[in-house]
């Protein structure tokens, strides 16, 4: 079954799809692998897709996309959230903004160049992926970390040996986290260190 740009582009408008997969295309429309992403790709040609990794693509027909919206389908089928520094700018924990976006995952790290921003996917154990929740912005939806999880992200990740991720400090002004909460969660990790850390800096109760 063939589909013309046209047909295409009515099915993404039909179905509002922001941020789609090429197995997506295949599900609605019957299309065999091959001609669906020889459209696909006479599409991102016109400049009507942006190809995001194999397989992955965003509607350009649709404005006001959040780069966020992309970190669920870069690890997939693994899960993956944003966190860290992004997260905690986005929560107003930090005033620098992220050059890169950076979110977790139980997959293997990876980094990503794409034309919506640099993507810096880092690894957490599967025991340690919770403390997300999927935050709506506009029409698009994305998984976040929530304030706490994010910094205990960051600190675990830290002093994880060899990891690239650094600690945000502070200059002596407090971070305005639920501490009660935090070390709720500071428990779960069953990390050492971590709770050291913490304790260190008057953040553990």
């Amino acid at each position: 079954m063939r589909k013309s740009a046209v047909e295409l582009l009515k099915l993404l408008h039909s179905h509002q799809l922001r941020i789609f997969t090429t197995l997506d295309i295949l599900t609605l429309t019957g299309m065999n692998r091959p001609a669906a992403t020889q459209a696909l790709c006479r599409l991102k040609k016109q400049q009507l897709l942006s190809r995001v990794k194999r397989g992955v693509w965003v509607n350009k027909l649709i404005e006001n996309h959040n780069p966020f919206e992309i970190v669920p389908f870069l690890r997939s089928p693994w899960p993956s959230y944003v966190s860290l520094h992004s997260a905690l700018a986005d929560h107003g924990l930090i005033e620098e903004i992220p050059h890169v976006i950076y979110a977790v995952t139980s997959a293997s790290p990876k980094n990503y160049q794409t034309d919506m921003g640099e993507f810096h996917i880092h690894h957490l154990p599967k025991h340690l992926m919770w403390g997300y929740e999927i935050k709506q912005m506009g029409q698009g939806s994305f998984p976040m970390a929530d304030p706490e999880k994010a910094f205990l992200d960051m600190v675990y990740l830290a002093l994880v040996p060899r990891s690239p991720i650094e600690l945000v400090q502070k200059r002596g002004r407090k971070w305005r986290l639920n501490l009660q909460k935090l070390s709720e969660y500071a428990r779960k990790f069953n990390f050492p260190p971590l709770i050291t850390y913490l304790t260190k800096n008057n953040l553990f109760r």
